[in-house]
């Protein structure tokens, strides 16, 4: 979609973000379109993720009304947090808050430059697995940080961004929080958060390291049948609607503090952190490496990152691989 396309359908949005009805003319009048123009811009919207519908006589409404984050907003709660708030990006449609990042890189950025977007139109997860990515729902949020030790320091970075997730969840009373090895979060047996860890530069050198976190906030229903496995988000656990600004500004938050801390202390600081997450520990579990398949007994991590299982008597470890509870024994 071109850039004042989006930027024409994002005004939409706002106007609509009350939950009431507004009439094609008043729509049209805002941007200076016809009615006609409008009806194309409500499908670019309903592509994005929006229920929209409408009533003859009445216009267009929202199925229900959407907070929009607001940068200033953002800014004054990590101002309140003591962080610093003028490295921060929101926009509104990205292809993906990490491709932004990459973007940003060229021009220089600082450690704890962070990106929010309300949506991304390519969101993607660990393995090149599609992130869903619906307007004004979630929270889509990228940070950029160096690493002086290269990139074996970067081993483990998905378990401190997973730490400090489960940290903030259980903070806003989300008591049932898991952490499945080596990036997801759940709640419930099912997904609430995925991150995913993307690095630039030599393997020797200083290692430039982009860190993507999606976060289920308020998923549309209707989405239920087009992600390939269980999930929740944070307004059905609490039973309760949240607001995605102050989360937001916590998130950034936590992560630039651990990101300091596991830059002086490496993962060692976190694992006791971890452990009381682990949704692993002490279980059988099987892993499935290419068309290799392993059963053992999952006894936690180490200080590298490494899933630790015991096999046939022996603790072994696996940086790779894809990891499940096993329910046959």
């Amino acid at each position: 979609m071109k850039p004042f396309r989006m930027e024409r359908v994002v005004r939409v949005i706002e106007t609509l973000s009350d939950g009431q009805f507004h009439s094609g003319e008043e729509l049209g009048m805002n941007l200076g379109v016809s009615r006609t123009a409008i009806s194309q811009y409500i499908k670019d919207v309903q592509m994005l993720g929006l229920d929209v519908f409408r009533v003859t006589g009445k216009g267009y409404r929202l199925a229900a009304p959407v907070q929009l984050l607001e940068l200033d907003k953002i800014q004054s709660h990590l101002q309140s947090n003591g962080q610093t708030s003028t490295d921060i990006s929101l926009e509104r449609v990205v292809t993906s808050t990490n491709d932004t990042i990459k973007q940003a890189l060229k021009y220089g950025v600082h450690s704890g430059y962070a990106v929010l977007a309300e949506a991304q139109t390519q969101g993607r997860g660990r393995r090149g697995k599609r992130w869903l990515s619906p307007f004004a729902s979630n929270l889509y949020m990228s940070m950029y940080w160096r690493l002086e030790r290269g990139m074996v320091a970067a081993m483990g970075l998905s378990l401190v961004v997973g730490t400090i997730i489960g940290e903030l969840l259980f903070d806003m009373g989300v008591y049932d929080v898991e952490l499945k090895w080596p990036n997801d979060v759940m709640v419930n047996n099912k997904k609430i958060a995925g991150i995913l860890i993307e690095l630039e530069g030599q393997a020797l050198d200083t290692a430039h390291v982009i860190i993507g976190v999606g976060l289920n906030v308020a998923i549309p229903p209707y989405l239920n049948d087009k992600i390939d496995q269980p999930w929740t988000d944070l307004n059905q656990v609490l039973s309760r609607a949240v607001d995605r600004n102050v989360v937001a500004a916590a998130l950034i938050t936590k992560t630039r503090v651990a990101l300091e801390e596991y830059s002086e202390h490496g993962l060692t600081a976190f694992l006791a952190r971890w452990s009381k997450f682990d949704r692993l520990a002490k279980k059988p579990v099987r892993i499935i490496m290419g068309q290799q398949v392993l059963d053992g007994i999952a006894e936690g991590i180490d200080e590298t990152g490494a899933l630790l299982v015991k096999r046939n008597g022996k603790l072994e470890r696996f940086h790779a691989g894809e990891v499940s509870l096993r329910y046959d024994v």
